[in-house]
């Protein structure tokens, strides 16, 4: 990839709120009046492929300690009955959709979010696998990875998640400069996270992942070097570089950050800039929004096959080059897409937990996505996963016809004299500083942005 410029005053022209297409249609589209009898018949739908593996998510939401940038769904606490009863309730759901899915068993990829999957002990650890291992079956290539925070997470946590099979571990690093850190409540040395990535290693995981994050307090060009030049020194096989989603309204907690200062939409991209052109120079390639990946790793392969996915956890890819499939989830606040509908889970534990005592499933909004809604997430798939828009390649893809997309095209010509992309009469080539506003590429095809009666800048983050 060339090398990322990056122009004030273009940056400040198109800095708007706007989604991250980790799904389409994107979840204020969705609604409450789907609900559990909607997951049933999804899940049933999905039941009718048999001979099609899973993808399968589990949402463990607890966490010690908040971490002020968090936009997730999670639950502080020390008090041990609160989790034992959280895993009580997601052995029940857990049961439940198996059953529904019928004799849909094969699962070729295994993801563990949160919170932090690892304030389990090593016992509970052990639990929630069997819960899963008792019901369905992990292909023996399958991919199963977990998200860990190196500063809570032990060697004996470690010992036996490679036991269990686990051979991919994701670690949250956002930003190693100690003032950055203390700024957003982070505590997390290099050496906890040198400490991870060695113990990955010595027991033969080759999938590393660490994640970043650009656009947080008291960070500078500078710092930011540095927290750069850090990480590619332990040579994970993927970084994510995320750019910090500001959504006080969602998450009160994030309200703090602005009284130290975030930095804005032009030094966010420079920052961004700057992790392109280190990281290159370290041998990584830029896959999609905000992803990078070694030559080797499966990310790479996919992005040249044109076989690269993006869903709830970012982009996404299995090392046998398959499709990721339906992708059933469990625990609260827990996104599925599964049966041609997105089901999300109640968020809080309490809600989720009376909702699996009552014999329910946990649903308690979503979407069943229409026949346009599809073709409109494949265009918007392309585009975030391919750099690219060939609607000769979909048609063949889809096998349907795929329509011109007139009005979207005449409106990409003039993001094509920005320098964001070429465009041809069926055809868009994403160019380097395209990249920056990828999202708003997408944007031009999502039917639903101006249907919305609620100002996106309450809905969505900033697109730089």
């Amino acid at each position: 990839m060339t090398r990322l410029s990056v122009d004030p005053e273009q940056v400040l022209r198109f800095s708007k709120p706007g989604p991250r297409y980790t799904s389409y249609p994107t979840a204020p589209v969705w609604s409450e009046a789907v609900g559990p009898e909607d997951a049933v018949r999804a899940l049933e739908r999905a039941a009718e492929r048999a001979d099609e593996p899973l993808s399968l998510y589990v949402h463990l939401p607890f966490c010690v300690r908040r971490c002020l940038f968090c936009g997730c769904t999670v639950e502080i606490t020390r008090q041990q009955d609160r989790v034992t009863r959280y895993l009580d309730a997601l052995e029940q759901e857990i049961e439940r959709v198996s059953r529904h899915l019928g004799e849909r068993r094969t699962v070729h990829q295994l993801h563990w979010g949160g919170g932090t999957p690892t304030h389990l002990s090593s016992p509970e650890l052990v639990r929630v696998f069997r819960m899963l291992a008792d019901r369905f079956r992990l292909t023996p290539e399958a991919e199963v990875s977990i998200e860990i925070h190196p500063h809570v997470t032990t060697d004996e946590q470690l010992d036996t998640l490679f036991e269990l099979g686990f051979n991919r571990i994701s670690m949250g690093v956002q930003d190693t400069d100690p003032g950055v850190q203390a700024a957003v409540h982070r505590d997390q040395t290099v050496a906890d996270t040198e400490r991870c990535v060695e113990r990955c290693r010595e027991h033969g995981v080759d999938g590393v992942n660490l994640d970043l994050m650009y656009g947080l307090p008291l960070q500078t060009e500078a710092t930011f070097a540095a927290t750069l030049d850090t990480v590619a020194a332990l040579r994970p096989d993927r970084l994510a570089i995320y750019g910090y989603a500001h959504v006080p309204w969602l998450k009160k907690a994030q309200a703090v950050l602005e009284r130290t200062g975030l930095p804005g939409p032009v030094e966010r991209a420079r920052l961004f800039a700057l992790a392109v052109d280190r990281l290159a120079a370290e041998g990584y390639e830029v896959i999609g929004l905000d992803h990078f990946a070694l030559p080797e790793d499966a990310l790479t392969r996919a992005l040249r096959a044109g076989t690269l996915e993006r869903n709830f956890m970012g982009y996404a890819a299995l090392p046998d080059g398959s499709r990721l499939g339906d992708m059933v989830a469990f625990g609260a606040s827990a996104i599925g897409d599964v049966g041609g509908a997105f089901l999300h889970n109640g968020r809080g534990t309490k809600d989720y937990q009376a909702a699996i005592r009552s014999g329910s499933l946990a649903t308690r909004r979503g979407h069943v996505r229409s026949a346009d809604d599809d073709l409109r997430r494949a265009v918007i798939q392309s585009l975030m996963c391919r750099m690219r828009l060939d609607l000769d390649e979909l048609e063949l893809q889809l096998a349907r016809d795929v329509p011109d997309f007139e009005h979207e095209f005449e409106e990409l010509r003039a993001f094509e004299t920005e320098g964001f992309c070429t465009v041809h009469s069926r055809r868009v080539d994403v160019l380097p500083r395209g990249r920056l506003f990828l999202r708003h590429l997408a944007m031009l095809f999502d039917a639903y942005l101006e249907r919305e009666g609620k100002p996106a800048s309450t809905r969505f983050s900033q697109t730089v």
